[in-house]
């Protein structure tokens, strides 16, 4: 090969190789197999930008696993995913090289506030700088190897976070939460059950009042939900929990108890960009409060992984023990930093960490943490069962995708969707069509799962009384802003 220069490479790591010059010049491709110093190169530098991470050294060996970076940086570029190194791969990684770190953590920063639906002011009235800022941009740690600077992470909050009690009324504006109703008596079997839970809940009153109100409604005397509930108060949670994140067993059954109560408790927690997480936890608590319980269940304890109805397995990182800043309870911390590293698991190099609030490889592309539509669809459909599929207003109109999402609504369906949102994206559940007198659709009902809304800012929108983060949009709106949704069928 002759020497060609510096190819227009800015990145000092890329123009110092003769093998990348060549590749940027468009002499060269580098694939799977191929071994030497430019692969060395290239393995250096897709670690500078966090696309691999501490388990794999730069070996100059061309494997699966450089090659799985690789897909990954084409994809997040928009480039072919072939795999193979060509002069418009090296020119995107020549990009993200050239990015200066501290840009890329003001911009996770803004792009986290905004994920929250928090202002400016907002932002800097927590008093603090945000993990991404601390950390520098640099890539997560991995939670593989069980942490071995687990001692190190912050401790940002060491007490509890405050947990009022505030259950909706009897039947809320969706018309779905049942009223009080004169259900009889346990069976025998399920009131020795039902006093297991109590005794497990050790004088919780907020968590014994919603128990009573789960009983009261009639949500208890059939369905797995109580013998769930039950399993749940007679094993033992992971050690971890205690040692690490101080969190008292008793308060993850308390916890999973008043969600069951009321939904709406739910929170993806300020500064963290955990919305399709919080829509995921939100939409299976009123689908099938049952199941949240035995996944909650089956992460908490020592094993901290539970399998999934598809037959995959869903793992706690360790990284979600320690509480954060975030504002949310515990549980809503372990579940949602469970999802966020599953569904953004498309391959060994995503890695979600709950600290830091990033996924190291997107973080450091893209600026934010991120749940791809794709990866949302795949990983709602591992929880809820059944067939899901992902429809985007990339490949149709919204006003098309928007006549969807109301047609799942008309039978019943909570639709995770994914809305333009003040600048980015953002996920919300749709959860009621209202129609006006001419029967067309006037008016959406939809849930942001950061729990509150001041509604302001795009996408135009109004509180709705019961609040909970709950909001109304006109339907018109929504099919100016939606970006895509996640639809059963």
């Amino acid at each position: 090969m002759g020497d060609n220069g510096n190819a227009g490479l800015g990145a000092p790591e890329l123009a110092a190789n003769e093998v990348l010059r060549s590749i940027a010049a468009g002499a060269a491709t580098l694939a799977e197999g191929a071994r030497g110093d430019g692969v060395r190169a290239l393995q250096e530098a897709l670690g500078a930008i966090g696309a691999i991470g501490e388990r794999m050294t730069a070996d100059g060996s061309f494997g699966p696993k450089t090659r799985d970076a690789i897909v990954a940086l084409q994809a997040a570029e928009g480039l072919p995913q072939t795999g193979v190194v060509d002069a418009a791969t090296i020119a995107a990684l020549d990009r993200h090289l050239a990015r200066p770190a501290a840009p890329r953590a003001l911009a996770l920063e803004e792009a986290m506030a905004k994920a929250a639906g928090l202002s400016p002011d907002q932002v800097a009235a927590l008093g603090r700088t945000s993990p991404a800022v601390q950390a520098s941009a640099g890539p997560s740690r991995n939670d593989e190897g069980y942490f071995k600077d687990g001692d190190k992470l912050p401790q940002v909050v060491p007490g509890a976070e405050p947990d009022p009690d505030a259950p909706p009324p009897a039947v809320d504006s969706v018309g779905d939460r049942p009223a009080a109703t004169a259900a009889g008596a346990l069976a025998a079997d399920r009131s020795a059950r039902l006093d297991e839970v109590r005794r497990a809940l050790r004088g919780d009153a907020p968590a014994l009042a919603a128990l009573d109100r789960l009983l009261a409604a009639g949500r208890l005397h059939a369905g797995a939900l109580l013998p769930n509930l039950a399993t749940m108060a007679g094993v033992q949670r992971d050690p971890k929990l205690v040692l690490e994140g101080g969190i008292d067993p008793h308060l993850v059954l308390a916890q999973a108890i008043r969600h069951v109560d009321n939904p709406l408790r739910v929170k993806q927690g300020a500064c963290h960009g955990t919305c399709g997480a919080g829509t995921m936890e939100y939409v299976l608590l009123r689908v099938d409060p049952a199941e949240f319980v035995r996944i909650l269940d089956g992460i908490t304890r020592e094993a901290r992984e539970v399998t999934l109805r598809s037959g995959r397995a869903l793992r706690m990182p360790r990284n979600a023990i320690l509480r954060d800043a975030s504002g949310r309870v515990d549980i809503d911390r372990l579940l949602q930093s469970a999802l966020m590293n599953h569904a953004t698991a498309m391959s060994w190099i995503f890695d979600y960490d709950n600290p830091e609030d990033n996924d190291s490889f997107w973080a450091a592309l893209g600026g934010d943490s991120r749940v791809p539509l794709g990866n949302f669809t795949s990983l709602f459909q591992d929880i809820m069962g059944g067939s899901y599929t992902s429809v985007s207003s990339l490949l149709r109109s919204g006003a098309s995708v928007a006549a969807d999402v109301a047609a799942a609504m008309e039978r019943g369906e909570r639709v995770p969707v994914l809305l333009k949102w003040d600048g980015g994206y953002h996920w919300v559940v749709a959860e009621k069509i209202e129609r006006g007198a001419d029967g067309a659709p006037a008016s959406v009902i939809l849930r942001n799962p950061v729990g509150s809304d001041s509604c302001q800012g795009p996408p135009p929108r109004a509180p709705v009384p019961e609040r909970g983060g709950r909001f109304r949009m006109k339907y018109a709106d929504l099919a100016a802003h939606i970006n895509g949704a996640t639809l059963r069928g």
